[in-house]
């Protein structure tokens, strides 16, 4: 990993497209999903008239009613169906994240009711040429089938949201209009069911409910209904008694052992992949796409035994290729060890999804992360406030450092250490390295703007005006919560380790050669994609190093672009 590269592009908003199976099950997600949102447009017609329904069945018949665009709806329930029982047959463990489990639940419900529905409307028509129009359906189903036909409904969109938000929650786009769209997705159900009921509440007022359909028709719905129903409940208890048998091997198997940081180990049989080890004995491990190959989260780093793993398949290559990993870096949830192994986790579980248990907090074992390091200190702190009054300086000290530390966190920082009149701060911990870059830019801005807000304020206190200088370096850090032994992690503060954070300090000192108020590196530039031209850039060779650093130091931030 390299700065300049974005090696946290997956957390922060980029993916890959997993493989081709993946990628099936999500078009034809996309398909049925396309489906449902014109048919519940047309149920929120009801709001208005039965007769506004009746004339927007015409275009969604036109759209899905006709051949071709029942063929695709078919081929797309059936890719779905059979591409989700595929994965579940591929399961070694049957511990599941909640949403995952909800999410299965869900779609195990829609079948079971959407079969007669479907039945009852497509079975007749075609069958025995009874029209399924929305009279005929909204009599049918008012009343006795409304609570049912309710919950489907919102059963219907549950599902679809879930896998909605796993497939866009990594685009920057989606987390910028989030609470938007959660207001929207929470309302198009509700006015969906209002729509449809009061439509089949109209229709059973106005008398206009004639049917054609007569008891022998219902009993052969209901007879077509449970003979598919037998279908695909049969596959699915088919490949759940896979995992199951799969799951009783594994005991009796030979078994290998993997080594998490912290001296953990865990004894294993083959088979499961590392993400899925990891959840079968209760260690937290990230995994924002759900273990699909389309973001990097649950990457690790291979310390032992990586010669024994399979190489890269096409979907992990392309992830690791986009965040420009080495080779010793490797999907969780793809590699599946056949002998022992060491790993280190790369990214930080949520707070939500780890236990209480130390080994469970990732910042516990320490986390490899890219991040801008900044440090902003005062010049001659100490000369300035020699002839001032000790409470005054106190005073003073904590005004300055509350509202740096505000300016810091209102751009999302994490306000890692004061050190005297000094602060270290993190970028980039939540938001990738890019994002991260350019907060830590708006807040170096915004900390000047403090810092004159502070001189108008300082009267006659102090013999001179306060003068800071910043420093900014991006690289890989180690995260970690330095002085957790013994405990959960959760109370004690984290901090970033490595030589990123000598060199931001360092860049932070060159401000008083230059007379500068920020000096940073070019691989904080070259992260915040922005071009400087009117700041001087010089070359420094730092103790230790044999490569020299490209430096830019700037006098006057309002010159420069600072992205927004």
């Amino acid at each position: 990993m390299t700065p300049g590269k974005n090696p946290s592009q997956s957390p922060s908003g980029q993916s890959g497209r997993g493989n081709w199976r993946q990628q099936a099950r999500l078009v034809s997600g996309l398909v049925l999903f396309a489906f449902c949102v014109s048919h519940f447009l047309n149920h929120m017609l009801g709001i208005w008239s039965v007769e506004a329904m009746r004339k927007g069945e015409q275009l969604h018949h036109a759209i899905w009613g006709e051949l071709p665009g029942q063929i695709v709806l078919l081929v797309a329930a059936l890719t779905h169906v059979i591409l989700a029982l595929w994965r579940t047959t591929r399961r070694r463990t049957l511990r599941l994240p909640v949403w995952e489990s909800l999410q299965l639940v869900l779609g195990l419900y829609i079948p079971w009711t959407l079969i007669p529905h479907v039945i009852a409307t497509v079975g007749l028509d075609n069958a025995f040429d009874l029209p399924t129009n929305y009279s005929a359906t909204l009599a049918l189903l008012w009343p006795d089938n409304a609570f049912a036909q309710s919950v489907l409904l919102i059963v219907v969109w549950i599902h679809a949201m879930i896998g909605l938000h796993f497939w866009l929650k990594l685009k920057p786009w989606y987390r910028r209009n989030l609470p938007v769209l959660s207001a929207a997705a929470a309302a198009f159900p509700l006015l969906s069911l209002w729509g449809w009921i009061s439509g089949a509440r109209q229709l059973a007022a106005s008398g206009d409910t004639k049917l054609n359909v007569t008891n022998w028709h219902l009993d052969w719905v209901y007879t077509i209904a449970d003979q598919a129903r037998a279908v695909v409940f049969g596959l699915f208890f088919l490949s759940l008694a896979v995992v199951l048998v799969r799951i009783a091997i594994r005991q009796f198997a030979k078994t290998i052992t993997v080594e998490y940081p912290g001296n953990l180990l865990v004894r294993t049989a083959p088979g499961p992949s590392l993400l899925e080890i990891s959840r079968d004995h209760g260690i937290a491990h990230a995994a924002v796409c759900g273990g699909r190959a389309r973001c990097s989260t649950c990457r690790v780093k291979i310390l032992a035994g990586g010669e024994n793993l399979d190489p890269p398949n096409q979907a992990e290559a392309a992830v690791l290729r986009q965040i420009g990993a080495d080779s010793s870096i490797r999907l969780a949830c793809q590699i599946r060890p056949t002998s022992d192994l060491r790993v280190h986790p790369l990214i930080p579980v949520r707070a939500a999804e780890r236990g209480s248990q130390a080994h469970q907090d990732a910042y516990y074992w320490g986390v490899e992360q890219p991040v801008v390091i900044m440090f902003v200190d005062i010049r001659d702190f100490t000369g300035l406030t020699e002839k001032t009054l000790s409470f005054d300086v106190v005073y003073l000290l904590n005004r300055y450092l509350d509202l740096v530390s505000d300016e810091i966190r209102r751009q999302e920082g994490y306000v890692d250490k004061f050190i005297g009149d000094g602060i270290m701060a993190i970028f980039g911990m939540e938001t990738g390295l890019r994002e991260g870059a350019r907060q830590a830019l708006r807040a170096s801005k915004g900390i000047v703007k403090v810092i004159d807000a502070l001189n108008g304020e300082r009267g006659n206190n102090l013999r001179a005006p306060l003068r800071i200088g910043i420093g900014l370096h991006a690289g890989p850090v180690i995260l970690g919560r330095i002085g957790a032994a013994g405990g959960s992690g959760e109370r004690s503060s984290i901090t970033a380790l490595g030589d990123v954070v000598n060199t931001a300090s360092r860049l932070e000192a060159e401000n008083k050669v230059h007379g500068s108020l920020l000096t940073m590196s070019d691989a904080v530039v070259k992260a915040a994609e922005i071009r400087l031209e009117a700041c001087e850039t010089r070359e420094i060779l730092l103790r230790g190093k044999s490569v020299p650093l490209q430096i830019y130091s700037l006098t006057d931030l309002d010159r420069e672009p600072v992205p927004v």
